[in-house]
């Protein structure tokens, strides 16, 4: 655990460097230390695209693989427009 959260923290200082990054935080299941969770907010998909191909995530993708049990889940959702009335 201690090798994951030290490559989070970079990834994570990283990440929230980059331009089209709202927010990046990791948090930890408090009922099981050795479940984490990102929760990441991008001002377009672009930016996740983008943020995909950046050396820091790919170095932090290619580490998980030996400090992870199974491969991570990636969910990506879309706030629905707002309409004026």
């Amino acid at each position: 655990m201690d090798e994951f959260t030290a490559a989070a923290k970079t990834v994570i200082a990283a990440s929230r460097a980059e331009p089209g990054n709202i927010s990046y935080t990791l948090y930890q299941d408090p009922y099981d230390k050795t479940v984490f969770f990102f929760f990441e907010e991008w001002k377009s998909q672009a930016a996740i695209d983008e943020h995909f191909a950046m050396p820091h995530f790919k170095a932090f993708a290619e580490k998980l693989k030996d400090l992870t049990s199974g491969p991570a889940a990636i969910t990506i959702y879309s706030a629905p427009s707002e309409k004026k009335v």
